[in-house]
């Protein structure tokens, strides 16, 4: 089934998943028939059953997700807690501690720096590079955003704003 399992209970409801790399106690540990993922560092992608292709990299990394049903859920989260809270969003990708952390059901996200949209529940397609940037963005209903925040804390003062662009340290705050 080439998976690779390390650690307390990693893995440990895998019955027809094959290919994914699971490190860390608890790791995966929900996992029974998704492929193709990799999860390291405690409670990584822990509740996921059936989504593939994920990465979760760093304590509690898509701790809450499962998309379920086979679904190319191809999220990526790395950093302690990146992702923590996406339950069925999917194609984002997250890269820095609480980095999108909030994010539930939202799809299509680029969150880069520590909180780098770390508010938002529901949001889609927007893109936050910058430690706290898009912080505040905080979109209570399905809506895809569009905002691009480029910069340190840039965009900070969007809560339910859409179709905006922000570069530069501290822009729009």
């Amino acid at each position: 089934t080439y998976n690779v399992a390390i650690g307390d209970n990693t893995g440990k409801a895998i019955t027809t998943g094959v290919n994914s790399t699971l490190i860390g106690g608890l790791a995966g540990d929900a996992i029974t028939t998704a492929n193709n993922n990799v999860a390291v560092g405690k409670s990584a992608l822990s509740t996921e059953t059936s989504g593939a292709n994920c990465t979760a990299i760093g304590s509690n990394a898509l701790a809450a997700q499962n998309v379920g049903s086979g679904t190319n859920v191809a999220n990526t989260a790395v950093g302690y807690d990146a992702g923590l809270a996406v339950t069925t969003g999917i194609n984002n990708v997250l890269i820095g501690a609480y980095a999108g952390d909030a994010l539930t059901d939202a799809d299509d996200n680029v969150a880069i720096g520590k909180d780098a949209l770390g508010s938002d529940t529901l949001g889609s397609k927007s893109i936050a590079i910058g430690q706290g940037s898009l912080l505040n963005q905080n979109l209570t209903t399905a809506t895809d955003a569009h905002n691009v925040c480029v910069g340190h804390a840039t965009g900070n003062q969007i809560t339910t704003g859409v179709r905006n662009v922000m570069i530069g340290g501290l822009a729009g705050d």
